[in-house]
């Protein structure tokens, strides 16, 4: 009787994804959208892509901006062309107004943590466009706060991923399970008070 062939884990085909051809489209793709309004925990996804291929972090650091400066100039140009009809529909007229009051004197300051942080850098882009922020420095602003932003988890990941898979293969299946719902939790709940804030 032949042995059957073990049934690939899930690291093996995180390993497989992460080397995948179709891997650097999607992730540009996930980015725009997540750059655009889409609420999608990408940090969650960029983690674990980095320490299953910390051989291409700096491509996925790369990609990852590349989407992030092509997400935020529909935002900045839909901002410039419907600002009032978009914010209308999502609610956030005095979210709108709290930051428009403040753009001229602060806005390279307001693109740059919109970018670095969790807060809705898509209202912020928006406001960028609508209020005239030259595209060129806005632009700027907000590609480095994102190169920032992914530069320093994923050179986190480069020093420490091999420490940071140890420790997490010593630790109990329960505790991993309980740890893994405890962040999809915790990710979930920090998009939506973005989006509430």
């Amino acid at each position: 009787m032949a042995e059957t062939a073990p049934r690939p884990t899930f690291s093996d085909q995180l390993v497989a994804l992460a080397h995948s051809r179709w891997l650097l489209p999607i992730l540009f793709a996930v980015q725009v959208a997540e750059t655009t309004i889409l609420p999608l925990p990408f940090e969650a996804a960029f983690v674990a892509l980095c320490l299953a291929a910390r051989d291409r972090i700096w491509l996925f650091v790369a990609i990852t901006v590349i989407g992030s400066a092509v997400g935020g100039s529909i935002v900045y140009a839909l901002g410039a062309a419907y600002f009032d009809p978009i914010v209308a529909r999502l609610g956030l007229e005095e979210l709108a107004a709290t930051y428009t009051e403040r753009f001229a004197d602060r806005g390279g300051s307001f693109i740059f943590l919109g970018g670095t942080t969790p807060a809705p850098s898509y209202v912020i882009n928006l406001i960028a466009g609508a209020t005239g922020y030259p595209y060129g420095e806005f632009l700027g602003i907000f590609s480095a706060s994102r190169l920032l932003r992914f530069a320093v988890l994923g050179g986190l990941i480069y020093l420490f991923g091999e420490a940071i898979l140890n420790a997490w293969s010593g630790l109990p299946r329960w505790l991993r399970r309980g740890l893994t719902i405890l962040l999809i939790v915790a990710l979930v709940y920090w998009f939506v008070s973005g989006l509430s804030e």
